[in-house]
């Protein structure tokens, strides 16, 4: 178990102090930094209360094998359900569900999933300039650039970006698991 290791990255990625963190858990920063080295564990109800803030499970918080956080950006409600049904299904716990661009930065201002399944053409914006954005930002983050336009051109700047996997519309769901094992099923979750 490397809780420690797990509450430095959640809390790094958040971008907040030990300071900060202690604040919101009622704690002294010592505590923190305790967790943080491993020196000693937040109890059970410690424990909850930090996935809840993280947003994350209490598995991911205890460096349990899981399958991981997942978003979905889609100006198509019918498209974001049949995602993140077909994720949940499989294991995976939904971090967020965006339309755009502005609800997609709110969820990773909250907390960066393992998995991004994007659209690339938003109402209001470019999906693959938003790619670009999140790999630069979160390079670590899978993303699965999801769309109807599968032209060549759209194909090689989607890799460009750093695009992990392509899904055309229309699809079935066994595409959505076929990139999820094309992205490794997020190695080390």
């Amino acid at each position: 178990m490397n809780i420690g290791i797990q509450i430095q990255t959640l809390r790094r990625q958040k971008g907040i102090t030990q300071e900060v963190l202690a604040a919101e858990m009622g704690v002294t920063v010592g505590a923190v930094s305790k967790w943080e080295n491993d020196a000693t564990l937040p109890d059970i109800q410690m424990l909850c209360s930090l996935a809840d803030y993280f947003g994350v499970t209490t598995d991911k918080l205890l460096g349990r094998i899981g399958r991981g956080t997942f978003a979905v950006c889609d100006d198509a409600p019918l498209i974001r359900r049949v995602i993140r049904e077909t994720l949940e299904e499989e294991g995976y716990f939904c971090a967020g569900l965006a339309e755009d661009g502005a609800q997609l930065c709110a969820i990773f201002a909250e907390n960066v999933p393992d998995m991004l399944f994007l659209d690339v053409h938003l109402a209001a914006e470019n999906g693959l300039d938003l790619l670009k954005e999140i790999k630069e930002k979160h390079s670590s983050v899978k993303v699965v650039m999801v769309t109807a336009d599968n032209t060549e051109e759209t194909l090689k700047t989607a890799i460009a970006y750093g695009a992990d996997a392509y899904v055309a519309k229309p699809f079935l769901p066994q595409h959505i698991k076929v990139a999820l094992d094309t992205c490794g099923r997020i190695p080390g979750k």
